[in-house]
């Protein structure tokens, strides 16, 4: 398992419970920690409007941009495909 990206410290987390981070598994997937997400009545419209959904088993995390941002500039430096 690695960090994917800067440690919640660099983007300025200073608490035990503010600390979103993007983790890349031995096997090539990523956990993802954020805060649990209950969608608006407008962000579930243009969810829908996006084709996209939760499955069962799934959850909708909230990440903050710079987290992301983080995450796929490291991603990008590393060629990873897709990313960047």
């Amino acid at each position: 398992m690695r960090r994917i990206g800067s440690t919640p410290a660099e983007r300025g987390s200073v608490g035990a419970n503010n600390c979103p981070d993007v983790l890349e598994l031995d096997d090539g997937d990523f956990l993802v920690i954020g805060k649990s997400h209950l969608l608006t009545a407008p962000e579930a419209e243009r969810m829908n409007e996006l084709g996209a959904s939760i499955g069962e088993g799934e959850s909708l995390v909230l990440v903050p941009r710079d987290c992301i941002l983080a995450a796929a500039e490291q991603l990008a430096s590393e060629g990873v495909a897709g990313a960047g």
